[in-house]
């Protein structure tokens, strides 16, 4: 199982949920679907791309989840330090 893929999905989704604005937090589950789409019609559909796509799609929504966490985090900071 090659770790470099899983890493840049969840930072993927980290900088997407700490930067992006609204509904475009969830654009980085788009990367590993469509990879998905890509190995199935070159390799054909089996349990290991399926149990591979589940495991990017949670790494990735953990990434956007942690980075709205920080980026609200973040801004109640600003929002106090201003005030």
């Amino acid at each position: 199982m090659e770790v470099a893929s899983y890493v840049m999905f969840f930072l993927g989704g980290l900088g997407f949920g700490f930067a992006a604005p609204g509904g475009w937090k969830w654009l980085p589950l788009a990367f590993p679907l469509a990879l998905f789409v890509i190995a199935v019609v070159q390799e054909g559909a089996d349990g290991t791309v399926l149990v591979r796509l589940v495991v990017a799609l949670l790494i990735t929504i953990a990434g956007v989840l942690l980075g709205a966490v920080l980026a609200q985090r973040s801004e109640r900071r600003e929002n106090a330090r201003l005030a």
